[in-house]
């Protein structure tokens, strides 16, 4: 029951990871909140967070000469890099500027987008303003907030909006010039249907995130790798893969879509044994996902190795769970592209095939996001400049004008967690994860990890960083 309660409660997952995928499972709260700029959250509001942020690296000292962030050498501003943090950089001596999240939810994953741009803004010299949202699922609740906020006079925003009404929001902004916007978890696009756009029309904004085949196809390796390590003489026949999937979302279903391309590329004579547990009428949930899969397990009593490419939290606990009952947790495992859930049942103890996650950090996730706002505000770069080396051809813009930034993603499991993530609070000036069981007792330098991609896809234009 505990592992169900976790789950439930503690893995709506890191579904940020969703891109796009219309949101998850989760409580609501009355619509139409926060539709004035008097009706906020109990944080405080207008002013920067209490701490000044804390260099994490002693030996920087801070360069008031400088005249960008991560500048190249001869002082011209480097746009792959120009909206991550600089701890060299002096951001007190810009203006200051009020940033706002606006968002159509303000379940787990959105409340955690919230937190960690909140938590940046001292660094940025940025005033918090605050998050808003209406939890209705009314596309006209939101732009109402959203014409409020701007009315109010914030000059910097953080878009969630449902996608399908990103060209709506792209053309009331388009009235404010001054205001600069990122989109945060799913790209803005202009809806066109015609020949040759991409899946919900053209690129109409630069974009933050994940690349969905790419996931799914790491996630497959990653599974293989596992059995090879452990089981390097399992007979083919015994290996079978169960791949989540919720087809009525592009986002998750290109990932599943991608997990069998992989499978059926790698697994050997294994490349037929793969299926496919789809939660369109389970929900993006654990207790959905608890009441079908075991039935897909039971469909084939000749697997003794599961991999299990869960997609997301709630999903992979649920099939480590269901494994856990078959008793097949030693020669089984699941895998995720999230990890808030396995870092919380990792973090009680709890050990079963929930083995690896896939893990970026929100606050790293946030960073380029508010900089890359920061950074067009500045005047330092316009929205078709930013991250020239990141633009992939085949989904950049009608005119080929949008650049989409990759997110580091890292490998963990119940023995390095505590590592990287406490990396994280180091790197950002933060202590999100101070309650963690051995944070205290964990040493971390800020070179163990990287806020950047150091490879570009080969799909993309660039060389490198």
């Amino acid at each position: 029951m505990m592992k169900k309660i976790l789950a439930l409660v503690l893995a709506l997952v890191m579904v940020f990871a969703l891109v796009a995928c219309g949101g998850g499972s989760g409580s609501k709260s009355d619509a139409n909140t926060k539709t004035d700029t008097e009706n906020k959250t109990d944080t405080e509001t207008n002013t920067n967070t209490d701490t000044e942020p804390v260099n994490p690296n002693a030996d920087v000292e801070v360069d008031s000469a400088k005249a960008y962030p991560h500048a190249n050498e001869d002082g011209t501003p480097n746009l792959d890099k120009i909206a991550h943090f600089d701890y060299e950089y002096d951001y007190s001596q810009n203006p200051n500027y009020k940033v706002a999240y606006v968002a159509s939810s303000s379940y787990f994953l959105y409340q955690a987008a919230a937190d960690a741009i909140k938590a940046w803004c001292p660094s940025f010299n940025l005033t918090w303003d605050d998050f808003y949202f209406n939890n209705d699922g009314d596309s006209n609740t939101y732009m109402t907030i959203l014409q409020q906020v701007l009315d109010s006079g914030t000059e910097m925003l953080i878009l969630d909006p449902d996608n399908t009404i990103f060209p709506t929001v792209k053309q009331l902004l388009d009235q404010y010039p001054d205001v600069k916007w990122m989109p945060m978890m799913s790209p803005s696009r202009d809806g066109s249907t015609e020949a040759g756009a991409p899946m919900g029309g053209y690129m109409t904004h630069p974009f933050v995130g994940f690349n969905s085949t790419d996931v799914g196809h790491v996630l497959v390796d990653k599974c293989i790798s596992w059995l090879q390590e452990n089981y390097p003489d399992a007979d083919p026949a015994q290996v079978g893969m169960i791949a989540f999937d919720f087809s009525t979302s592009p986002a998750l279903h290109e990932r599943t879509v991608a997990a069998e391309e992989q499978w059926k590329a790698v697994a050997g004579e294994s490349a037929n044994n793969f299926w496919v547990c789809d939660c369109v009428s389970a929900g993006l949930t654990y207790e959905g996902a608890k009441q079908i899969f075991p039935g897909e397990v039971a469909k084939h009593t000749e697997i003794k190795y599961w991999l299990i490419c869960g997609i997301i939290d709630d999903w992979a606990l649920a099939a480590a769970d269901t494994l856990e009952e078959a008793g097949l947790t030693d020669t089984s495992v699941a895998v995720t592209f999230g990890g808030t859930g396995f870092i919380q049942q990792w973090d009680q103890g709890q050990s079963s095939a929930a083995r690896y996650a896939l893990f970026t950090a929100q606050t790293l996730y946030d960073e380029p996001i508010l900089g890359a706002v920061y950074a067009f505000k500045m005047g330092w770069c316009t929205e078709t400049e930013i991250w020239p080396n990141w633009r992939n051809p085949a989904d950049c813009g009608k005119n080929g004008e949008y650049s989409s930034l990759l997110l580091p993603t890292v490998w963990l499991s119940q023995d390095d967690y505590v590592h990287y993530l406490k990396w994280t609070d180091l790197y950002a000036s933060v202590d999100t994860y101070s309650y963690l069981k051995g944070y205290n007792d964990v040493a971390v330098n800020i070179d163990d990890f990287s806020p950047f991609v150091s490879t570009y896809p080969d799909y993309y234009t660039g060389t490198g960083m």
